[in-house]
């Protein structure tokens, strides 16, 4: 029995303990994809990209053009009789030669756009972590949480640090 109240006494503090040290950290949440979407310099990166996109999705278009009207002109000729049977097989490897470089270039179109995306968002995604970061310090939060990500379950709006972290990056 003596063993029983020894036990019982040692899980109570110790589980004390353990919920006085829980209620001690600070924990706190914000929507970060909501914040990017406010900030001027996101809307400055996506008018860049789209405009960016653009002129590489017409200059790919042009050259999409210029193989049809080669491949319209093949089949002219061949109807005509103008081609031998080898002097059509090179054409027609030329073009699908033409066929390959444009596939491979809408691939790189794709590289290219995804790393401009990256060189123009990094350091406004860095300003908003150091704004997180700092908010975190300054009231001391153990623990922010972006519910962006969908993985929150629960949150108290009470413990929304999004407007903190706006007025840190001067979004007010």
């Amino acid at each position: 029995m003596k063993n029983i109240f020894v036990l019982s006494f040692i899980f109570l503090f110790t589980s004390g303990f353990a919920v006085s040290n829980l209620e001690a950290q600070k924990v706190g949440h914000l929507n970060s994809a909501l914040i990017l979407s406010e900030m001027p310099e996101v809307l400055a990166a996506d008018a860049e990209l789209e405009t960016l996109q653009q002129q590489l999705v017409n200059q790919a278009q042009r050259k999409v053009e210029a193989l049809q009207r080669d491949y319209q002109e093949l089949v002219r000729k061949e109807q005509q009789g103008d081609l031998s049977p080898r002097q059509l097989q090179e054409e027609q490897n030329r073009l699908r030669e033409k066929e390959m470089e444009l596939q491979m270039e809408d691939q790189n179109i794709q590289s290219t756009l995804m790393r401009k995306r990256e060189e123009l968002l990094s350091p406004i995604i860095d300003k908003v972590q150091k704004a997180i970061e700092d908010v975190a310090r300054e009231n001391n939060f153990q623990y922010i949480l972006d519910t962006s990500a969908g993985t929150v379950l629960y949150q108290d709006p009470t413990m929304d640090v999004a407007d903190l972290v706006r007025a840190k990056l001067g979004l007010d």
